[in-house]
């Protein structure tokens, strides 16, 4: 019948188109994938480092800081207050005037020697200037116990004593006050019982200091002797009580006013030295290891490297130079190697003073083993038989329905106006 060839017609029509629909985005799209797969195989020209901090990884230092770095603990105040339950290093302190300083000098000669004999104590004659003097030495040394008894006996042999000392197995702390005309001899003896840290030499002219207190002293006495005579003189009760009150006031003055007196003459015919001794620290030399892995495998290969570095003085700063042209900076890296080939990974550390400490390491790198021919065309011919069908599937998932509603359309208009016509009889 015309209508049931048509309908044939129709469907053959819509098959072909579907299925040549379908191979055009299947080829398109197996194309599309064939240049992924070559641009994936190819590579990258050059590798790519990435520290384990991005990618949200920790690596801990072996030991030290921040960025990278490996640091050591701050280190103890010399200068802080000693006490049972610090840690404390052994130093000296030391009070000293200069002639520089005040056109004077606690003696003449060499530090070695005794007083001028134009000194006497601190006062030195002919300027009428007394001066203390003070110094605050710290040293090192490896037994910091026996050297503050060095310190101690030296201080005595010179006619001088301890004002304090204390002692820890690693510290010391002494204060000795020596006489004046020796302050410099010490001084050098206590400077050469051990390596020096640290010196602090000072002179203080009290000449007019002491002049205002022996004049207020003369003043206090004369005031008691008039409150004296006055007591003497009393008639009344009240009156002596009211003497006796202004006598005691000034007995307070004068005994207040004689110590004053008294520490400053013997701080102007004792110096003192404070000696702070520290124990000596052995010094380490800077050391490193170079630890990676994998050092072996298929491009594009990603080796993990961890550079520990002890000892030298913190802070460290290390650099690698992974061999293939690039370099970075830091301590626990990641690198990825795109290329096959040997490569010598060169690692560098450098402390705080400068010195430096270098190691290599080896990774090898292998290309991909990469199909034969057979396999590759196989391989692409299935790629674009697969894409083939994906197409036939799409165009046909998109086709199929718009065919359907076109005949619910078409076809009940097709009967109504164009009715088949009956076959005419023979």
């Amino acid at each position: 019948m015309p209508g049931g060839a048509s309908t044939r017609k129709a469907a053959l029509l819509i098959g072909a188109a579907i299925v040549l629909g379908g191979m055009i985005v299947g080829v398109m799209s197996g194309v599309g994938s064939l240049e992924r797969v070559q641009r994936a195989s190819l590579g990258v020209n050059q590798g790519q480092t990435t520290p384990l901090d991005d990618l949200g990884l920790s690596a801990a230092p072996s030991a030290g800081p921040a960025y990278g770095f490996v640091g050591n603990s701050p280190q103890p105040d010399s200068t802080a207050p000693i006490g049972p339950s610090t840690s404390i290093t052994f130093t000296a302190t030391m009070t000293e005037s200069t002639t520089e300083e005040y056109g004077t000098s606690p003696q003449s000669g060499s530090s070695g020697s005794s007083g001028a004999g134009n000194q006497t104590g601190g006062n030195t004659l002919g300027t009428g200037s007394l001066l203390e003097f003070s110094s605050d030495v710290t040293i090192e040394v490896s037994s910091p116990e026996s050297v503050a008894s060095s310190v101690a006996a030296l201080a005595y042999s010179t006619g001088g004593y301890v004002a304090y000392q204390t002692t820890y197995p690693t510290s010391a702390y002494v204060v000795i006050r020596v006489p004046a005309a020796d302050y410099q001899g010490v001084l050098a003896q206590v400077k050469s019982m051990g390596t020096l840290v640290s010196l602090v030499s000072n002179s203080n002219d009290v000449s007019v200091q002491y002049t205002d207190l022996n004049a207020t002293l003369a003043s206090l006495r004369t005031e008691e002797g008039s409150l004296l005579k006055l007591l003497n003189e009393s008639t009344t009760i009240n009156s002596t009580l009211a003497i006796e009150g202004q006598l005691q006031q000034v007995d307070q003055q004068i005994d207040s006013t004689e110590t004053q007196i008294l520490q400053t003459n013997t701080l102007v015919q004792y110096s003192t030295i404070d000696v702070t001794v520290n124990q000596t620290q052995a010094s380490v030399p800077l050391t490193m290891v170079v630890e990676a892995a994998p050092t072996n495998g298929t491009a594009p290969l990603a080796v993990t490297f961890d550079a520990i570095v002890k000892g030298g003085a913190a802070p460290y700063v290390v650099n690698f130079n992974f061999g293939d042209g690039t370099s970075y900076q830091g301590q626990t890296l990641i690198h990825t190697y795109y290329q096959a080939g040997d490569y010598k990974v060169t690692v560098t550390a450098t402390d705080q003073n400068g010195t430096v400490v270098q190691r290599t390491t080896t990774v090898d790198v292998v290309a991909a083993p990469s199909p034969s021919g057979v396999l590759t065309f196989l391989g692409s011919v299935g790629t674009l038989f697969l894409g083939v069908v994906e197409g036939i599937v799409e165009v046909a998932v998109v086709v199929l329905p718009l065919v359907a509603v076109a005949a619910m359309v078409i076809i009940p208009v097709k009967r109504k106006f164009w009715p088949s016509k009956a076959k005419a009889p023979q």
